[in-house]
């Protein structure tokens, strides 16, 4: 199996491709369609599936990507591991762009399509590996100003041709659990929404039987977590959780039906708080005696991520959180050895297996870093031998890649707040240009990683500099709590404390700093350029938020569940104009003296494009001239930041030249 690649041979060229050192490295080569996009096993192990471009393994972007409303288009290519032969299946070349796949059984697959580019409704199709029995199972499209369309939950693994997906077919605010025949599309209900006093489900829960044992739903400020213990009985509240108090929801079901690991602080039935963390916790619950049995694991910094369960052995493997790059618990000492002895071979990078097969011999190995965008291989446990298949993409040469360095401060008030710093390669580090960018959410976090934006702007000289602001998520309840309308105040002190750090540790030319930012980030780049209008010398709003009243009056239907939570995150324009108004960008336009580059896409139902058309015409009735203080792209076949290759170089494009106006 060493040579393994060789007989693939759609993948020959991928090992010729390098770059040259000695010149810039072209901007295609950050924003191309990666040569090979995920990678997963067969339950069985014996195949293996990955998508890549129709187009083949090279770096190309052609205007032609842009016709119509489909992407770059991307194929299904199936390997048979024992015989190494390959196919790329044609049934998945038409249509819509794929967007992700997953196996279903041994010898079929379910794709996911997004009918328009922008916005977020999938179509799931299945295919046999051979390319035979295409089928649209559950289409997908807006209704009523919700994305309707089937999420897979459980592949029935003892039942070849039915899955379980949640489905929101009766109306579009109601989503019910679906036995779905995976060849005919033919769906039969297991499992209905009650719809109890208004309250909308966010998602249901599975055993590792295949049984609904339960769902989370949201009213207000209350959310409910509802459980049984067997497909016959109903549904019943096991608690109620306000928002931003301690509470807890299903991680994954035991191999044991009374068993659940939960996620979160353990509150008890009379809602009396058992242990009051401030970040969440995995705990180990009794549904049969509703009682927590013990803690697994808890960091007193990070929030808990997940927990792996094999199912081979059918025990908890380990549990997942992320500090400052994303960490393992080992509760499995046999395949903790497998991964050290996978990780001793790949010193400099993290080691990911998101796909064994079934009795867990043979596995698909993804080696990552800051500076490798990804590398996979095939890994057989049976004589320990690691093969490789290809890379994510090959034109990148890792070692001509950016560090991207985890860094902490304390803000003014004295909080601690944890960011990423990315230095151009081979640099000292020291008096550098820097692009400050915070991340849109503001509920997110940015984590470590290959960043193809950083990647690009790095190795154009600049130094990038994104913080986990308060309000970022990942970091316990207070770290969020401490945003409650902050937006422009707090959270915005952070984004220029995290400047003031930059500069005091000799790392910044302070003169020579710019502020770029998408969603909320662009929210912030307004904030720090009308708050603080001598501190960037540029900045670019990416379909950032402009005017809080806009955010109020035309946000999207699907968000109006949030909207009393939001009241308490953000704040109530109905009651608090006058404070919202003091933070709105779009009030303080007559501040900005900085250059401002303004990207939004036409189709963007998160931020509607009338803030950047509101900001636009501000400026120019406050005397700002376009194509001289500031600069706009707006693209009317995309939503929510970029995804077409092309409009990404000719973004990138305008943006190289424009940092480099103001920061050479």
């Amino acid at each position: 199996m060493k040579n393994l690649l060789l007989a693939f041979l759609f993948f020959a060229s991928f090992t010729t491709l390098n770059v040259n050192a000695n010149d810039n490295i072209p901007i295609e080569h950050f924003w191309c369609e990666s040569a090979m996009t995920s990678g997963s096993l067969s339950p069985n192990g014996k195949y293996f599936a990955t998508m890549v471009p129709a187009s083949g393994p090279k770096c190309a972007i052609s205007s032609n990507d842009n016709d119509g409303d489909s992407q770059s288009p991307r194929v299904l290519l199936v390997v048979d591991l024992e015989n190494n032969t390959s196919q790329q299946l044609s049934g998945t070349s038409s249509g819509a762009r794929i967007l992700w796949f997953t196996w279903l059984s041994n010898s079929r697959i379910a794709f996911y399509r997004q009918p328009q580019a922008g916005l977020d409704a999938y179509s799931m199709w299945a295919i046999n590996i051979d390319g035979t029995k295409p089928k649209l199972l559950v289409p997908g499209k807006w209704e009523d100003g919700y994305p309707t369309g089937a999420n897979l939950i459980d592949t029935l693994d003892e039942d070849d041709r039915h899955v379980l997906v949640s489905y929101n077919k009766r109306r579009p605010k109601v989503t019910d659990v679906y036995k779905l025949n995976i060849f005919s599309g033919k769906l039969t209900m297991v499992a209905k929404d009650p719809v109890i006093d208004g309250q909308t489900a966010l998602g249901w829960a599975i055993d590792q039987q295949g049984n609904v044992r339960g769902y989370q739903a949201v009213k207000g400020l209350y959310t409910y977590l509802y459980h049984r213990n067997d497909n016959k009985s109903d549904f019943k509240l096991l608690r109620k959780f306000k928002f931003q108090e301690p509470s807890f929801s299903i991680s994954a079901y035991s191999y044991d039906p009374r068993f659940v690991y939960m996620r979160g602080q353990a509150v008890a039935k009379n809602g009396t708080v058992i242990d009051d963390s401030n970040t969440d916790a995995m705990w180990l619950y009794d549904a049969y005696n509703d009682e927590f049995v013990e803690k697994v694991f808890e960091h007193p910094r990070y929030d808990v991520g997940g927990i792996a369960i094999s199912e081979k052995t059918e025990k908890p493997v380990y549990v997942t959180y992320y500090g400052d790059k994303p960490e393992r618990v080992w509760l499995d000492k046999d395949l903790e050895n497998v991964y050290t002895s996978i990780e001793a071979a790949f010193p400099d990078d993290k080691v990911s297996i998101g796909s064994w097969s079934k009795n867990e011999d043979k596995a698909i190995v993804t080696t990552w870093s800051d500076r490798n965008p990804g590398e996979m291989y095939f890994y057989d446990r049976n004589n320990g031998s690691i093969s490789f298949i290809a890379k994510s993409r090959p034109w990148i040469n890792k070692n001509e890649m950016s560090p991207m360095i985890p860094i902490e401060f304390e803000a003014r008030d004295g909080l601690l707040i944890s960011g990423y710093l990315t230095l151009p390669v081979n640099s000292d580090g020291k008096n550098l240009p820097l692009i400050i960018n915070p991340h849109g959410g503001p509920n997110a976090r940015d984590t470590w990683g290959y960043n193809r934006e950083h990647q690009f702007f790095a190795s154009r000289g600049y130094a990038l500099l994104s913080m986990n602001f308060r309000g970022s998520t990942g970091y316990g309840r207070n770290h969020v709590k401490s945003a409650n309308k902050e937006w422009g105040r707090k959270m915005q002190d952070d984004v220029t404390d995290s400047v003031n750090w930059a500069i005091s540790q000799g790392i910044a030319n302070p003169d020579k700093i710019c502020i770029h930012g998408a969603s909320y980030g662009g929210y912030a780049v307004m904030a720090g350029i009308t708050k603080t209008p001598d501190l960037y010398k540029c900045a670019v709003n990416y379909v950032g938020v402009t005017d809080m009243k806009l955010l109020f009056t035309e946000r999207p239907k699907v968000w109006e569940i949030w909207d009393e939570q939001q009241k308490v995150e953000i704040g109530d324009y109905s009651s608090e104009k006058e404070y919202l108004d003091e933070v709105s960008p779009i009030n303080m336009v007559d501040r900005i003296k900085t250059p401002l580059y303004i990207v939004h896409g036409k189709l963007d139902w998160r931020v509607d494009i009338k803030h950047a058309q509101a900001l636009r015409r501000e400026l120019l009735k406050n005397g700002k001239k376009e194509g001289e203080d500031f600069w706009w792209m707006v693209k009317g076949d995309e939503g929510h930041g970029f995804v077409k290759p092309a409009n990404n170089l000719e973004l990138y494009s305008e943006l190289e030249k424009f940092y480099a106006t103001y920061l050479n």
